[in-house]
């Protein structure tokens, strides 16, 4: 099949965090629902107090993690002007010399600043970038040790969550883990971040091609059960509809699983058959979704899919116990 649209990584500046639907002043302009929204384990944002409400309403919020917000303080009354006015004076003349220098440099020829890059833009395009260059380890993440003996770990930072893959050449990590991937219309999608393609490329003549990817996202739902079942069904009919022909997707039932930590998850996995499978299609696949951490309102989710029936496929027994390897990033 062919790689789900890379929208870049303003997940949370364009998208709904849960349902990846436009925002306000995103495409579509739709507005989410106020209250909070999913971030991941165990992770939610708080709405916002509204203006009246705010004790100190001229004061600079200061950013988690950032520097800056607070006034600088005054110098202490009394001392003495004269050694300041020297320093002064003494600065202004290794400012000139630090200046005539830079001139100088920039006139014969020597180091410049180069120009920042422009910004990445955010239209749905198939994903571009090269892998990750290979470690001494031979896999990604080599600092991070897997749950599963000889995978590779994948990070997914918007949601807190690490999960795993096999190592080897077959797989390849979206270099920049924030990067959204989106199957469906851009009003309507799927959405995933922390993802990785399993033999990209595959299918002459379609870079973008693939045999499985997963991903991690979150989605609105009541409890775990409900959002597994309704995102399998959803993730099926986007990701395997061609030319209008939705496919026949089957779910199975709802397991009970647990991950690591002991955090329970629901698992729904489908199987997939293509009405009108395309020249880089497999006639059947599976849909492998995982739902855990209900704050009863939305759910974290694991998604997973992968071709069938193919040589070199993922067997849904793998694709099961990636799903199942999703845990929380460590501190």
């Amino acid at each position: 099949m062919s790689s789900p649209g890379n929208w870049g990584s303003n997940e949370y500046g364009q998208y709904d965090p849960i349902t990846g639907a436009p925002i306000a002043g995103g495409p579509g302009g739709s507005t989410p629902q106020p209250g909070a929204q999913y971030q991941g384990f165990g992770a939610f944002s708080q709405p916002q107090q509204p203006p009246q409400q705010q004790q100190h309403p001229q004061q600079q919020p200061v950013h988690p993690g950032m520097a800056g917000g607070y006034p600088a303080q005054p110098a202490p009354p009394g001392k003495s002007r004269g050694p300041l006015i020297a320093a002064i004076a003494l600065a202004s003349v290794a400012v000139i010399a630090i200046v005539t220098t830079i001139v100088v440099l920039s006139t014969s020829g020597g180091p410049s600043v180069a120009s920042p890059p422009p910004p990445r833009t955010s239209a749905p395009t198939k994903p571009t970038n090269s892998a990750p260059p290979p470690t001494s380890s031979g896999v990604a993440n080599p600092n991070l040790t897997p749950v599963v003996d000889g995978w590779q770990v994948v990070t997914a930072p918007k949601r807190g969550a690490v999960y795993d893959v096999p190592a080897g050449p077959g797989w390849k990590l979206d270099p920049n883990p924030e990067n959204i991937h989106a199957f469906g219309p851009p009003d309507d999608p799927v959405t995933m971040t922390g993802v990785a393609d399993y033999l990209e490329g595959f299918c002459t003549g379609d870079p973008g091609s693939f045999r499985a990817t997963t991903g991690v996202s979150a989605r609105r739902g009541p409890d775990d059960t409900t959002v597994a079942n309704e995102t399998a069904q959803k993730l099926a009919e986007l990701a395997y509809v061609r030319d209008g022909n939705k496919p026949l997707v089957v779910l199975g039932p709802p397991e009970q699983v647990q991950l690591t930590g002991g955090i329970p998850a629901v698992r729904v996995t489908a199987r997939v058959t293509l009405m009108a499978p395309g020249p880089c299609d497999s006639k059947n696949a599976a849909v492998s979704v995982l739902a855990t951490n209900s704050d009863g309102q939305s759910s974290m989710v694991f998604l997973a899919v992968a071709d069938q029936d193919v040589p070199d496929a993922i067997p849904v027994d793998t694709l099961n116990k990636i799903t199942q390897s999703l845990r929380q990033s460590p501190k």
